[in-house]
C-alpha cells in the first residue's frame, strides 16, 4: 500500500557545511543569593500527589533557578517520631529536603505559595555566596550570551 498526502513545508532545511566541533563556552557566575531548604515528609500530599513533586512543579512554574530533592535515610521532626527506611515495607515516610538557590526577591515572592502548600514542615532561609561554573551548549543560531 502506498499513501500519498499533500504536505506544506513551513520552513525548509538549510544546507550547511559541516562545522568543526567547538568546545562549549565556559561561564562562571558569582554573587550573593538566598538558599531555601524545605523539610517535609515523603508521605505528605498536595492535591492527590506527593508534596515534594508538587513543590518542584510550583518552583519551576515560578521561574526559580532550580531545585534538588533529597530523600533522607532517617530523621525526626516536631512530633519527635523517628522516621527510617523499613525493609520489606511498601510505604515509608522518610524525611525529604528540597534545596533551592536563587535571588532573594524570587525566593521571597514564592514564600506565600509555599506557605499554602506546606502544612507541616520546616522552611529555612540562608544567605549564600554563589560560585557557579557551567557549560552552555549553543543551540542553532544562539550565542552563549543569549542563553543566559
Amino acid at each position: 500500500m502506498i499513501e500519498v498526502q499533500e504536505t506544506t513545508v513551513a520552513k525548509p532545511a538549510q544546507a550547511s557545511k559541516p562545522k568543526k566541533a567547538t568546545p562549549p563556552a565556559h561561564l562562571k557566575m558569582e554573587g550573593k543569593a538566598k538558599m531555601m531548604r524545605i523539610y517535609i515528609g515523603e508521605a505528605d500530599q498536595w492535591k492527590d500527589k506527593p508534596l515534594y513533586k508538587a513543590l518542584v512543579e510550583a518552583i519551576r512554574a515560578n521561574d526559580i533557578a532550580g531545585v534538588t530533592v533529597y530523600r533522607g535515610i532517617c530523621g525526626y521532626g516536631a512530633h519527635r517520631r523517628f522516621h527510617k527506611e523499613k525493609r520489606l515495607s511498601l510505604s515509608s515516610d522518610l524525611p525529604i529536603m528540597l534545596s533551592v538557590v536563587d535571588e532573594e526577591s524570587k525566593i521571597q515572592a514564592y514564600l506565600p505559595i509555599l506557605e499554602q502548600m506546606v502544612r507541616e514542615g520546616l522552611v529555612v532561609l540562608s544567605d549564600v555566596d554563589v560560585i557557579k561554573y557551567t557549560h552552555r551548549l549553543g543551540h542553532a543560531g544562539e550565542s552563549t550570551e543569549q542563553q543566559s
